[in-house]
């Protein structure tokens, strides 16, 4: 009796076993660790050093927003898993306060790693998960660019005029509050009309250029 019981318990055992779905084992993405070397070689900082404390995504204010934590973005590079990071929303969440890598015990630029990609995702053509900061990032760069400097009323100006984002902005209300903004810091002169060169505008737009690979 007692046998039949120990057959019956592995039978079920086993039924219960096969209705469990196979976890499979993720590997190396195509590229090996190629990616890896490309941003490492790209930021100048070690990447590999990096051993999951998770002390980044702790730090993070804003970590419940992002599909992919802090910690997991090191990870994924280390992993050469491309595509998922820059298709994330992650890199577009990131504030870029650097909290993630104060924390750091072996000092991972995570920060500037998440910078990084953001940069890639731009010039990719994987369309970006949260498509108002990516509009608002390509803005904010424009602005960068023309100026030398950012100047908050040109630069919410040109963000806002784009169709989508008025479209949004009236339908949800925000737009009445940055006008109110506006109205509020202009009034206590914290906000300048009239945009500012700066000096150094040449000296930012010949970055701009070796960056995209152009020859002066």
């Amino acid at each position: 009796m007692v046998q039949m019981d120990n057959i019956d318990h592995d039978q079920t055992k086993d039924q219960k076993s096969s209705l469990r779905p196979e976890k499979s084992r993720r590997v190396l993405g195509p590229g090996g660790t190629h990616f890896l070397h490309r941003v490492e070689g790209a930021i100048g900082a070690s990447i590999s050093a990096c051993y999951q404390c998770e002390r980044c995504t702790n730090a993070c204010p804003v970590s419940h927003h992002m599909d992919i934590k802090p910690h997991q973005v090191i990870r994924h590079v280390q992993f050469g898993w491309r595509e998922e990071l820059l298709a994330s929303s992650t890199i577009w969440v990131c504030l870029s306060c650097e909290m993630c890598s104060t924390y750091c015990p072996n000092e991972v630029a995570v920060s500037v790693v998440i910078s990084h990609l953001r940069n890639l995702a731009f010039h990719s053509s994987i369309p970006p998960k949260e498509k108002a900061l990516a509009l608002f990032h390509q803005t904010f760069l424009r602005q960068l660019q023309k100026y030398g400097r950012v100047n908050e009323f040109w630069l919410m100006v040109a963000f806002n005029r784009h169709s989508q984002i008025l479209k949004e902005k009236i339908a949800d209300g925000t737009l009445m509050e940055d006008l109110l903004l506006g109205w509020a810091l202009w009034r206590k002169s914290k906000l300048h009309l009239i945009p500012r060169r700066s000096k150094a505008v040449h000296e930012i737009k010949d970055v701009y250029r070796r960056q995209r690979g152009e020859v002066a």
